[in-house]
C-alpha cells in the first residue's frame, strides 16, 4: 500500500467514526427525550392520582366533622357545609346545571368556571380549616 492510499483508508475511517458518533449522538438526544417525556407523563399520572386520594379522605373526613365528645360539642355551620358540597358538586359534576333543589346551588354558581383540580385544592383547603377549628370524630379504633 502506497502513503495516498494509507491517507485514504485512515481519512475514510475517521469518517465512519465521525459519522457514527454523530448518528449516536442523535439516537441518544432521542432517547433522553422520550425518557423526560416518559417521566413528566408519570410524574403528571401520581400528581393526579394522589391528588384524588386527598379527595377521597378529605370528604371521608367531612362526614365526621364536627367533634362531640367529652370536650365539648362543636358543630360545623351550616354556610360551610354547603360551601363544601359547591365544591364537591364542582369537582364532580362541573359548572352548575341550574339545580335550584340543592341547598348549594347559590355556592356552587359562584364556583362556575373553576376546573375540577382548582375545585379539589379548594376543597382540601376548605376541609383541612374546618377540621382544624370544628374537629371531627374518628372512626372507631383509631383512638
Amino acid at each position: 500500500m502506497d502513503y495516498d492510499s494509507k491517507k485514504l483508508e485512515e481519512a475514510r475511517k475517521q469518517t465512519i467514526r465521525w459519522e457514527t458518533w454523530k448518528r449516536e449522538e442523535v439516537e441518544a438526544r432521542q432517547r433522553g427525550l422520550e425518557f423526560k417525556m416518559y417521566w413528566e407523563k408519570r410524574h403528571k399520572e401520581d400528581r393526579d392520582a394522589w391528588r384524588l386520594k386527598d379527595f377521597a379522605n378529605a370528604i371521608d373526613k367531612m362526614s365526621r366533622a364536627g367533634y362531640k365528645g367529652k370536650h365539648g360539642d362543636f358543630e360545623v355551620p351550616p354556610e360551610r357545609l354547603e360551601e363544601l358540597n359547591a365544591l364537591y358538586m364542582q369537582a364532580t359534576v362541573g359548572d352548575y346545571d341550574g339545580n335550584t333543589a340543592l341547598k348549594c346551588s347559590q355556592y356552587w354558581k359562584k364556583h362556575s368556571g373553576k376546573t375540577q383540580i382548582e375545585a379539589i385544592r379548594e376543597y382540601i383547603k376548605l376541609t383541612n380549616k374546618v377540621l382544624t377549628k370544628y374537629g371531627w370524630n374518628p372512626p372507631e379504633g383509631w383512638v
